[in-house]
């Protein structure tokens, strides 16, 4: 990706779902994360399992990183929880759907 506005923006197209347009303040974002950051390696995997903490994994209807068919088995394989899926919503859940979240983390519906 080139660090320029346009670039940052068409990425962020991608990233969001189709009826989402991104915010100029988000495209100035993920310019300057373009310009400064340096990606590193993945991390190893963490022992998720074995924690008997209370899990929800969601994804975006429309996430193209993370798509619900190829995520849910993983999820369920790893975690033994059900994907949940939020419609109308891309990778940037947080951008396009932040009330639903805040409802999904304080363990209301949507």
């Amino acid at each position: 990706m080139q660090p320029a506005p346009r670039s940052s923006a068409r990425l962020l197209r991608a990233m969001l779902a189709p009826d989402h347009e991104p915010r100029e303040r988000l495209v100035e974002w993920m310019t300057l994360v373009a310009r400064y950051s340096r990606s590193s390696g993945a991390p190893g995997m963490a022992d998720l399992p074995a924690r008997p903490v209370p899990r929800t994994v969601f994804t975006g209807e429309h996430d193209v990183f993370l798509p619900p068919k190829r995520l849910g088995p993983a999820v369920t394989r790893t975690l033994g929880v059900e994907l949940r899926v939020l419609p109308g919503a891309g990778h940037l859940v947080v951008e396009e759907a932040p009330d639903r979240l805040a409802a999904l983390v304080d363990g209301g519906t949507w």
